[in-house]
């Protein structure tokens, strides 16, 4: 017998629901609320013998992802989910198929429709546990805890919407089978890129920004931005700025430090509309203002000839650390840091930065002794221009022990800057 931590409930229900196969499964596709799902459905650790195994299931699903889960259901009102897959074991399930009449003469005939269309009534007695779609369920539950209340006249909430369900009988002496089927459908489902988040994602506000910037901004518009996830520039975008990947890196740091707001909030919550071209304005207004601290992006932003200004400040050399997607990023964590922490414009304190690869903190920290980026001692290239602005950092006997490591021979920490006046 199946692990008895299955929900039961003694309500039997009805569900006008479709009938398939496919493969040697046969399922029955039905719609169920989400306070019936939610209360009805337990997890899929009753695949598992072991209890220890079964623990961990429960407590993974039970983590901050189901808290988000229920943020986005409770907030959003554009939410969808795909089907949930619920194995069915014990109690009498029943199928009853609908009766249908032929149509008029020269309507198609029914076929095998007539047998796929029906109620599947459940006793309730049975034990429903999901299959595919556990962190889902669990976000509906977690809703569940603190339900939204329907308001007369108001857009209707979760608790009215009705879930797509994929109901499958289990067997308890083929376990294995439904173990399988939970792996296979886990083990498949590819998450979706960062890529395709910035394509499509209509909630996550820095994939909003990210688009319309490529589209209607001529400053980023093809083929100044790669349109790659990562942040590596290939050989074939000589006269890119940087890739539309690290783009999004970029108006991450921004709208963090200006909205406050969790990472996930920003990923997750679409903000309104007004709100959206705020951080749109933001987003343009911090590229103005870096293309004063260095000269270098404001050529290029207005240049014809992309390729000639992009050989001269992204050379093999070196050049302008603002030429490459790492120091790009790099540079805007520090901007943020800067604004955050220092009195004055934090654009004001960047421009009495280095700018320069081949100069230090830049040479031998992210910029190799190969002439290549390393992104190894980031963080420490960071704390370095930190420290140059009298901004938090590690102890400076810290910072020198760091850096005379990573340099191999002894070397004074770099010298701060001027205080702005």
């Amino acid at each position: 017998m199946p692990s008895r931590v299955a929900t039961k409930s003694n309500q039997a229900l009805a569900l006008p629901a479709l009938r398939g196969t496919f493969g040697d499964w046969t399922y029955y596709s039905a719609v169920v609320s989400l306070p019936e799902l939610a209360r009805r459905v337990s997890f899929g650790n009753e695949l598992h013998n072991n209890k220890e195994l079964s623990a961990w299931i429960q407590r993974s699903l039970k983590g901050g992802r189901a808290d988000e889960i229920a943020d986005y259901l409770r907030k959003e009102p554009e939410r969808f989910f795909n089907s949930l897959v619920i194995a069915l074991y014990g109690g009498t399930p029943e199928w009853v198929p609908l009766a249908l009449q032929e149509g008029r003469e020269g309507s198609p005939n029914l076929g095998s429709a007539a047998e796929s269309l029906g109620i599947l009534e459940l006793s309730g007695s049975e034990e429903l546990f999901a299959v595919d779609g556990q962190h889902r369920l669990a976000g509906m539950k977690r809703l569940m805890e603190s339900p939204p209340e329907e308001v007369a006249g108001a857009k209707s909430t979760a608790i009215s919407d009705l879930v797509s369900v994929l109901f499958i009988a289990h067997r308890v002496d083929r376990r294995e089978r439904t173990r399988r089927l939970f792996t296979t459908l886990n083990k498949t489902a590819i998450p979706v890129s960062k890529m395709e988040r910035i394509a499509l994602d209509e909630n996550d506000v820095m994939s909003i920004a990210a688009r319309r910037m490529v589209e209607d901004h001529a400053w980023f518009q093809s083929p100044r931005i790669a349109l790659h996830h990562t942040n590596n520039l290939g050989s074939e975008d000589s006269v890119a700025l940087t890739t539309i990947g690290n783009l999004y890196d970029v108006l991450r740091e921004l709208f963090l430090e200006a909205s406050g707001a969790k990472k996930k909030d920003l990923e997750y919550n679409r903000p309104p509309d007004a709100e959206i071209e705020r951080y749109y304005k933001l987003a343009t207004k911090y590229f103005e203002r870096l293309s004063v601290v260095e000269p270098a992006l404001a050529e290029y932003f207005n240049a014809s000839d992309l390729k000639e200004v992009c050989q001269r400040y992204r050379s093999p050399a070196g050049g302008s650390v603002y030429f490459r997607p790492m120091g790009l990023a790099l540079m805007t964590e520090v901007a943020m840091r800067l604004k955050k922490e220092k009195e004055g414009n934090w654009w004001d304190w960047l421009a009495l930065l280095p700018r320069r690869l081949d100069q230090a903190p830049f040479a031998g920290t992210i910029w190799s002794y190969r002439n290549t980026m390393d992104p190894k001692h980031r963080v420490l290239c960071r704390d370095l221009l930190l420290y140059m602005c009298g901004a938090k950092t590690p102890p400076a006997a810290e910072l020198r022990a760091r850096w005379i490591e990573v340099r191999g021979e002894h070397v004074n920490l770099p010298r701060r800057v001027k205080e702005l006046e």
